[in-house]
């Protein structure tokens, strides 16, 4: 029995460890690159899949992990954020009245959905192991709240070009 999670245990830090390689990987080849290339995207939505595949595999002996697992995700998503933002600004003076309305409705609501989710991560690194679980999957569906928010507001920031004033 001990060894069997012995061994449950190496290969979840297995998993650990290649997950966060694949987030540092991410986010160098995304570093100043355009964020709404949907390449980008496809590879934030992998990242996300196996961030929320490798949080239900933690147990609540687990925690510190899996708390160190969910801050990558949301710090990785933070940096993303930060890319919309900054290419509103860079486009705001030719998108139209309703396209800067639009853009900020969004980015105030993903924001809002980032909070929510670092809500949850605060419980993770903080609950007791009976309160695990119920914790634990809180912040996986707020990381997929998350997720589809930023998705919508990726696909906004493309759409909205062709929306610029003349």
């Amino acid at each position: 029995m001990i060894m069997q999670q012995t061994v449950r245990t190496g290969l979840l830090a297995i998993g650990f460890l290649l997950g966060s390689m694949t987030a540092v990987a991410a986010s160098q080849t995304s570093t100043g690159s355009n964020p709404a290339d949907s390449a980008d995207l496809s590879a934030l939505k992998r990242e996300w899949a196996e961030t929320v595949e490798t949080l239900k595999g933690y147990t609540a002996a687990q925690r510190d992990m899996a708390a160190a697992r969910a801050k990558q995700g949301l710090d990785a998503m933070d940096r993303h954020i930060e890319q919309l933002e900054s290419r509103t600004q860079q486009e705001w003076d030719s998108l139209s009245q309703q396209a800067r309305e639009s853009q900020e409705a969004t980015l105030r609501k993903l924001r809002k959905q980032r909070n929510d989710a670092a809500e949850w991560y605060g419980g993770m690194k903080h609950s007791s192991a009976g309160a695990w679980e119920t914790v634990r999957q809180g912040f996986i569906d707020s990381y997929g709240v998350l997720n589809d928010a930023f998705s919508k507001a990726w696909r906004e920031v493309e759409t909205h070009p062709a929306d610029k004033t003349p």
